[in-house]
């Protein structure tokens, strides 16, 4: 019999970060989880597996692969760490591992270290927290006080944290009866999209984008997860969900990264589609099971949401000298209906642009891979290009980059008519 432990919404895949975290700093994290009682104005009732946060002996704080485990004191006081630029999980567990719950901020499950200022808000105390169900809430909500986001940046993490909903019975995917996380075998689970825009801006004119209803979105089940875990001689496969398998899952693409394996897996029996796009079912809510080699499968709950309506979209503008050499690439970062976004907050590590002629791939900037935060210097809006480009031969422009929730997003952009 599976035992059946719920986690974090987001907790199984948070940040997609494949490789090590370059460039971090530390932000504290502290707060009490003793007297919940003495706390007014909020409901306070057990987690669904009976417990209160009086049984809490153990904080575990991660974001993508990274995690750190600390011990409550006696009094109920706790402190730990975790990175800025992170979509960071604070969970709380028993003694011997069982889950209780997570932090629950402003509609969040998750605590994004974004926006933070130097000085006193490289702490954050939470005071004392309660628990309402799974949800430990905390008296000190810093979202909105230390944490700066505006309406629209919340609610593009809530929509597109949504996706994970039924992940909360995750923690434990190949069924051994410990945390994956613990045992340093954590299967993480995201979605991938990628789109045609519209026609990139020039110096003379500005980017023309689709209307997001115009866009033909494909979409893929991207699965990672530490290298040694995997079997190279061995093909690793989906299936599910496990009411109504479907016959038409298909391995988009496989990678190492650094330590990691990655494996998208796509729905494509639908052909066509507007502007020479070729879309992908999205795969519904359900059970599934990820055969990684002959030895280990794992089985997982999933959830979508249509990333069509939870997109920072990227528009460009290409630059060039009076000799038709491509100097620069500028961007700006706007939600669906027009409202500016900021990378800063939304965005993890570099975005990655690449320059094409045909199928001839002219310039690659930045990995999408391998760095969680891009560090205070990194220029989201301005991409200086030293490589020597004709502007002219230029017929197809892609830009990628990862949320810091871990969804992968690629925008292809063509010449103005």
């Amino acid at each position: 019999m599976r035992k059946t432990i719920a986690l974090v919404a987001l907790s199984l895949m948070l940040v997609n970060c494949d490789g090590l975290f370059n460039g971090t700093k530390k932000i504290v994290i502290k707060g009490n989880v003793n007297s919940p009682s003495k706390v007014t104005g909020l409901r306070v009732s057990a987690s669904t597996k009976g417990f209160s946060l009086s049984d809490a002996k153990k904080v575990l704080i991660f974001y993508g692969n990274k995690y750190e485990l600390f011990n409550i004191n006696s009094d109920g006081s706790f402190t730990g760490k975790a990175v800025l630029g992170s979509a960071t999980a604070v969970v709380f567990l028993t003694g011997n591992n069982q889950y209780i719950g997570n932090l629950f901020c402003s509609g969040l499950n998750v605590l994004p270290l974004v926006n933070l200022s130097e000085g006193e808000n490289t702490q954050i105390d939470l005071s004392t927290l309660t628990l309402n169900g799974t949800q430990v809430v905390p008296t000190n909500n810093p979202i909105g006080n230390q944490i700066q986001l505006s309406e629209a940046e919340i609610t593009f993490m809530q929509d597109v944290g949504a996706y994970y909903e039924t992940l909360s019975k995750n923690l434990d995917m190949d069924n051994d009866n410990s945390p994956d996380i613990l045992d340093g075998k954590q299967i993480r689970i995201n979605s991938m999209t990628n789109m045609f825009a519209g026609a990139w801006g020039t110096d003379q004119k500005a980017p023309d984008m689709l209307a997001p209803a115009q866009f033909t979105v494909n979409t893929a089940m991207r699965i990672a997860g530490a290298i040694g875990m995997f079997d190279k001689n061995f093909t690793a496969t989906l299936s599910g969900p496990s009411d109504n398998p479907y016959n038409d899952i298909n391995q988009s693409h496989g990678a190492q990264a650094q330590d990691e394996f990655i494996f998208g897996f796509q729905r494509t029996t639908i052909q066509g589609g507007g502007l020479n796009q070729y879309p992908s079912q999205p795969f519904k809510n359900g059970l599934y099971s990820f055969q990684l080699n002959k030895k280990q499968l794992y089985t997982f709950y999933f959830s979508n949401i249509n990333m069509q309506n939870n997109l920072l979209i990227i528009k460009p503008t290409i630059h060039t000298d009076n000799s038709g050499y491509i100097t620069k690439i500028s961007y700006e970062f706007v939600f669906p209906d027009g409202s500016i976004a900021n990378p800063r907050n939304l965005i993890q590590g570099y975005i990655r642009s690449q320059i094409n002629n045909n199928s001839t791939q002219l310039y690659e900037g930045y990995h999408l891979y391998g760095t969680f935060y891009a560090g205070d210097d990194y220029d989201y809006y301005n991409e200086k290009i030293n490589k020597k480009i004709k502007f002219s031969e230029v017929q197809q422009c892609n830009f990628a980059y990862i949320d810091i929730l871990g969804n992968e997003y690629e925008y292809s952009w063509k010449p103005t008519k």
